[in-house]
């Protein structure tokens, strides 16, 4: 008897530590599970707006500095803040809900937007990035269904440009400019469509017009970078149909502000030669596009100095800019217009 007693005892006691292990064992793991807990909860409310005040003001995917970077913002950006926690404050931008550094913006007293002012203020731009790598030897004519017989065509797509120091590619720099172009004016609260989103599209120039008919834009924005036979020809340019064009004519006035504001403003950021505004009625993207449009200049590949220009990332970045404030003031003067604060 005692020997059994002697064995229940330590069997006993072995049962204790066990449980004991047990449940040290569940406290760990609870502990453990509570560290991987979503960052992107807990967050205080807010409906304003920050600032951001350094250069380097990284936006992220989560409130995670080892997380996915979304973009680099520059001083000076409105954000529209959404909530607060700890280090981080919560944002929205482009519809998407990002994070940043709490330390890296400041409060604005800037007025939060309703939902109908959003959507009353979110124009649509659509942009063309000329040209593309492969050249188009087929046909469309010059004027949408013109079917008359003898009716002029032209070249779906001609070949672009080459910098004649760089080397670089006309359809490069467009694409590239107006990227920047869509990211710029998507914070300032636009809607951008873009013709082609790579260099090997086989999109003609009809078709791309066509295109931005069909995306719902009041403007539309074709970006060029062309050579000419003087190699000392330089500046920027813009291009409009004539008021005499049988399917643009009723957009000209319009057209002209926006070329005129486009150039305005993008010479002012880059301090580049204006050459001026010309009327034309050979360029089948013009003349395809319903709404006001224009051809830009950004400058010209034949011309070493522009070409090295072109090629500059900051530059690009400018012209971006300088782009973005042209649109500004159009749509400053169209709204003022409808209002009637406008002559």
């Amino acid at each position: 008897m005692p020997n059994i007693k002697k064995k229940f005892i330590i069997f006993g006691t072995m049962l204790a530590f066990l449980l004991l292990f047990l449940t040290a064992c569940g406290k760990s793991s609870s502990k453990e599970e509570g560290t991987t807990e979503d960052p992107t909860v807990g967050f205080t409310a807010k409906k304003d707006y920050v600032v951001t005040t350094a250069n380097d003001t990284i936006v992220y995917r989560t409130p995670d500095f080892d997380g996915e970077k979304y973009d680099v913002l520059k001083t000076g950006v409105n954000l529209r803040r959404t909530g607060v926690k700890d280090k981080w404050t919560r944002i929205r931008l482009n519809d998407t809900v990002l994070y940043v550094e709490t330390s890296k913006v400041k409060e604005t007293q800037m007025e939060w937007a309703t939902e109908q002012e959003e959507q009353v203020n979110s124009h649509v731009v659509f942009i063309d990035p000329g040209k593309q790598i492969y050249a188009m030897s087929a046909t469309e004519t010059l004027f949408p269904n013109d079917t008359a017989e003898g009716a002029k065509k032209k070249k779906k797509m001609t070949k672009g440009a080459v910098g004649v120091a760089s080397g670089i590619f006309e359809y490069e720099v467009t694409l590239d400019v107006a990227e920047k172009l869509k990211h710029e004016l998507e914070l300032r609260g636009y809607t951008v469509f873009l013709s082609r989103a790579s260099h090997t599209a086989s999109i003609s120039n009809g078709e791309r017009a066509v295109a931005g008919n069909q995306s719902g834009a009041e403007i539309m924005i074709r970006l060029s970078a062309q050579a000419t036979e003087n190699p000392e020809t330089k500046g920027i340019l813009g291009f409009v149909t004539s008021a005499e064009n049988p399917g643009t004519g009723k957009n000209y006035e319009n057209s002209f502000y926006l070329a005129n504001s486009l150039l305005t403003e993008m010479c002012s950021a880059t301090e580049v030669n204006r050459i001026g505004i010309f009327q034309t009625d050979e360029l089948v993207f013009l003349n395809y596009a319903e709404k006001p449009a224009v051809s830009v200049q950004l400058g010209f590949l034949s011309n070493a100095e522009e070409d090295q220009k072109l090629s500059d990332e900051e530059y690009r970045k400018l012209l971006a800019r300088g782009l973005a404030n042209g649109v500004d003031t159009y749509f400053s003067y169209v709204d003022g217009k409808a209002k009637g604060n406008q002559p």
